[in-house]
């Protein structure tokens, strides 16, 4: 099924060519290193604590991590991978989409596959970036069979879900979003690192 979701994520948002960098420095800020013509893959993790989720009561999310990832290649292909833990359900759930840098702004523009909505991830400093979710965007239960099934009640964003701040973590913490097997092999042997 995540072999056919990458697939699907390519086939239903084939972006034309990538728009022009933010700057070079904001992708060394996202990825930790200038990727050049190279692959590159970066993890950000946020677990929000009780005291946190107390004070924003309309903040449906309790944990997200975010993989993003850039193709080997001089014209890039991006691509982010969210996992989401919502309050009062055990299992998590997964957003993919395709991104495109948006010019001048050293933001990424990321679209979920098939009209899926979208969103934004901006670089906030060395450590963490921020994922803007406007409006809700589709998700997924990755242990379902059928990927457009219906999904619990609680399992939707709040209307305090719009903005996340997520910290720069281990490649091994996105292991859950990581679709490509090889790629996840590689991260597994300490092939890959950020």
């Amino acid at each position: 099924m995540r072999i056919m979701l990458a697939s699907l994520a390519a086939f239903c948002l084939a972006l034309p060519g990538a728009a022009t960098a933010g700057s070079s420095s904001d992708l060394v800020r996202l990825f930790g290193r200038d990727p050049g013509t190279g692959a590159a893959h970066a993890c950000f993790v946020r677990r929000y604590t009780k005291a946190h989720l107390a004070s924003h009561p309309e903040q449906n999310v309790t944990t997200m991590l975010a993989y993003v990832s850039k193709q080997e290649g001089s014209d890039p292909y991006y691509g982010i991978n969210l996992q989401v833990n919502f309050r009062q359900l055990n299992k998590p759930f997964q957003v993919s989409g395709s991104c495109s840098e948006n010019s001048g702004t050293g933001a990424l523009g990321c679209g979920v596959e098939c009209d899926g909505g979208s969103l934004g991830v901006r670089v906030r400093n060395e450590q963490s970036i921020l994922v803007d979710i406007p409006e809700s965007v589709r998700l997924f239960d990755p242990t379902a069979s059928d990927e457009f099934a219906d999904l619990p009640k609680g399992a939707r964003f709040g209307s305090d879900d719009k903005l996340f701040r997520l910290d720069r973590a281990e490649l091994s913490d996105c292991l859950p979003v990581i679709y490509d097997e090889a790629i996840k092999a590689k991260v597994l042997s300490g092939a890959i690192t950020q």
